[in-house]
């Protein structure tokens, strides 16, 4: 199970999608309206679709999450029991929040991106601050460039969106660094055999 991120829809996947497809998975890409719903909307969408396809399949379900899709799968494994669970990865997701949303809080930006946007921040009553550790082996692909994004923005490393430090979580499987841009991941051929290999074996290839 595939979902985007936020202001993109399920075809915006296509790419990670078909290598998946290559690797022999069936791919169910979930979209959803990132910039005119709110958190609890698109919980009540996505669920919508992935009870529909997944929920009485009789092969392992895995779940692949690209940046807000990543924290609606999280949000949507919290608040239903997929009885074939398998693995699941999270590619560039603000596990910890965004810092860019909190430094861009007061900004006619995100007004522009709508509600959800507005609750990825790094406080307590953020969206992603609401979420409990996963109970299921996740494992997470963060990007780094060079993106000459002021710290005060994004602090430490950095995919040019989301820092390096926030795609971490309490209870993680694995963990890896891909030298990749936020937007990019998507189309990365070193993340998509990442993704596979974890979906497979539940570790990262060194």
């Amino acid at each position: 199970v595939l979902l985007h991120g936020l202001g993109r829809n399920k075809a915006s996947m296509w790419l990670l999608a078909s290598r998946l497809e290559e690797a022999g998975y069936y791919v169910q890409r979930v979209g959803y309206s990132s910039l005119h719903q709110n958190p609890d909307e698109i919980l009540k969408d996505i669920s919508s679709q992935i009870n529909q396809c997944c929920q009485n399949h009789t092969q392992s379900v895995h779940f692949v999450g690209h940046s807000l899709g990543g924290l609606m799968v999280r949000a949507y494994l919290e608040n239903n029991k997929v009885d074939k669970l398998g693995r699941v990865v999270l590619l560039g997701t603000p596990n910890k929040g965004a810092e860019a949303a909190d430094h861009f809080s007061n900004s006619w930006l995100l007004d522009i991106l709508g509600p959800t946007a507005k609750a990825l921040g790094t406080d307590d009553n953020s969206f992603p601050s609401s979420l409990k550790p996963p109970y299921y082996p996740v494992g997470i692909i963060a990007g780094e460039i060079d993106s000459n994004i002021n710290d005060s923005v994004i602090p430490g490393k950095d995919d040019g969106i989301v820092s390096v430090e926030a795609t971490k979580i309490d209870g993680m499987t694995d963990f890896i660094i891909i030298e990749t841009g936020h937007s990019r991941m998507r189309y990365s051929r070193e993340v998509a055999d990442q993704t596979i290999e974890f979906i497979k074996n539940g570790e990262k290839h060194e």
